[in-house]
């Protein structure tokens, strides 16, 4: 799978390599990376974006030996699963939380990951197997891993199972929760 993306930094007022004086710099510098972050990828609906990059994952990863270093293929399953668990935590999620990055692993599942800076940030990985497997990291409130099963027998049973999941992605931001309707 292959994404590029140009971008001319000059118009957005900040230097990537800026290295601050005193801590007030680093405090003002270290709002704007969050705002910005924040920002980055909102949408009133995130879910085209997530089905055109499953579709790419179908595409790249659905024959074994994808990434040339003996990869399990993404199965369309998993697929199905991660579009299905999408579309739940859209609408368990404020409006304006930034669209997840979506990224194929050589074990054959596929990560959802949500990041604010490098130290609040929630992934998960999803397979067939009927848990995710996760691990965040929530600043000074400190990190958290493990699994937890997954009910998708049903659009109830599988928003019943992400309700834990989605009060971890909303602790990564801080603005109040707008919850949407189904589509």
């Amino acid at each position: 799978m292959t994404l590029a993306a140009a971008v001319d930094r000059s118009g957005f007022g900040w230097d990537l390599d800026y290295e601050p004086v005193t801590n007030d710099s680093w405090v003002i510098q270290h709002a704007r990376g969050q705002e910005r972050n924040y920002l980055r990828g909102s949408a009133s609906d995130w879910l085209p974006i997530v089905e055109a990059s499953l579709r790419g994952i179908r595409n790249d990863c659905s024959q074994a030996n994808w990434d040339g270093s003996d990869a399990h293929p993404v199965s369309d399953g998993t697929i199905n699963l991660a579009a299905d668990i999408a579309k739940v935590l859209f609408t368990l999620l404020p409006t304006g939380t930034p669209v997840p990055e979506l990224i194929p692993e050589a074990d054959g599942e596929i990560c959802m990951s949500w990041s604010v800076d490098v130290y609040r940030v929630f992934s998960f990985s999803i397979g067939t197997h009927g848990k995710i497997n996760f691990a965040g990291q929530f600043g000074n409130a400190g990190g958290i891993h493990g699994w937890q099963p997954v009910d998708a027998t049903t659009h109830d049973s599988l928003e019943k199972s992400l309700q834990e999941t989605a009060h971890r992605i909303r602790k990564l931001y801080e603005d109040a929760a707008i919850k949407r309707k189904p589509r």
